[in-house]
């Protein structure tokens, strides 16, 4: 799928939040682990810093991601 891009979470250990919307005051849905493996979808609008996941709803902050 274009658009699709693959990642691991890397935090050192304290976890990623997923957001309900793109800015840090945003509710919190989940907490990704560490080293954890998730897919993001370029193809979705979302402001700079930010990845929108793909196939669920959410967005995380870019920096946490390699």
């Amino acid at each position: 799928m274009a658009g699709r891009k693959n990642y691991a979470v890397n935090t050192d250990g304290r976890g990623l939040n997923v957001r309900k919307f793109p800015v840090q005051t945003a509710p919190v849905l989940r907490v990704l682990k560490d080293g954890e493996k998730i897919a993001v979808d370029n193809s979705k609008e979302s402001p700079a810093g930010w990845k929108a996941l793909l196939g669920e709803e959410g967005y995380v902050m870019a920096e946490f991601l390699k």
